[in-house]
This record gives structure tokens, C-alpha cells and sequence, in this order.
């Protein structure tokens, strides 16, 4: 007979829990700080260290699916964030930029997300970090 254990010590319900928690007050934070959402933070740091990329990049960079990237992208070009532009190679395809605002605005989430990280570790040494992450990236490799 299987010995049952409490919730708490499976790893996907905790994780999801963790999940579910950081999102919200991820979401809280930006919007109160920063006033834009989880996902457009998200698209603004990738565009930060991608500029002026494809939209299927940006789509994969940021773990959305294409149609949900080109309504993202649609409502931060009518805020004035971002500009879609033909690629260089091909016309037909999209990429995107950030605009002054966007890099402004980049710059803003930036500072919210360097005092949330901060937040998030507190209590933990470098090593004890380095090892969550790696947890962490091993566990998303492990179920890709």
C-alpha cells in the first residue's frame, strides 16, 4: 500500500502554488509600479535584450503563442511601447521594436523586477540561489 503524503510534499502542487502566488503579486507590483502588466513586462525585457525581432521570436522568448503575442503587441503599439516594422529580409514578416517610451517604460519594470527578485531571495545565500535556479531550469528541460 502507497503511503500517502500531505500536498505539500509533491512538487508539482507546491510549484503550482508558488506559481499562482508570484503571479499575482508579480501582476500587483507592475501594475501599481511600473502600470503595465505581467505580460507586457515580459515582452519589454525580451525586446530589451532582442530588439527589433521577429514576432514568432518574441512569441517563443516569451512562452506565448503567436495570436496571443500579435494581440500583446497590437494593444502596446496603440500605448505607444512598441512598433511593428517589415523585416529587412522579407516584407511579409513583422518584426518589433521598442520605442523611446518602450525603453523608458523597459526601464521602469526593470527597477520593480530587481526589488521583486530581491524580495524573493531574501533569506537565501548566493549558493542556495544558484541551486534553485538550476533546479528550476532542469525542471522545465526535464518536462519539455
Amino acid at each position: 500500500m502507497a503511503i500517502a503524503r500531505t500536498v505539500d510534499r509533491r512538487l508539482f502542487f507546491v510549484l503550482d502554488r508558488v506559481h499562482t502566488r508570484l503571479a499575482q503579486q508579480a501582476e500587483t507590483l507592475l501594475s501599481k509600479g511600473s502600470n503595465v502588466s505581467r505580460s507586457q513586462a515580459l515582452v519589454l525585457v525580451f525586446l530589451g535584450y532582442n530588439d527589433n525581432c521577429r514576432m514568432s521570436d518574441l512569441a517563443d522568448g516569451t512562452g506565448r503563442n503567436n495570436a496571443a503575442v500579435s494581440g500583446l503587441v497590437e494593444r502596446m503599439e496603440k500605448a505607444g511601447l512598441v512598433e511593428r516594422r517589415p523585416s529587412y529580409g522579407d516584407r511579409r514578416v513583422k518584426t518589433v521594436a521598442l520605442t523611446p517610451q518602450g525603453w523608458a517604460k523597459r526601464e521602469d519594470v526593470m527597477n520593480d523586477v530587481r526589488d521583486f527578485n530581491a524580495q524573493l531571495v531574501k533569506g537565501l545565500n548566493e549558493k542556495e540561489v544558484e541551486t534553485v535556479l538550476k533546479f528550476l531550469r532542469l525542471a522545465a528541460e526535464n518536462v519539455s
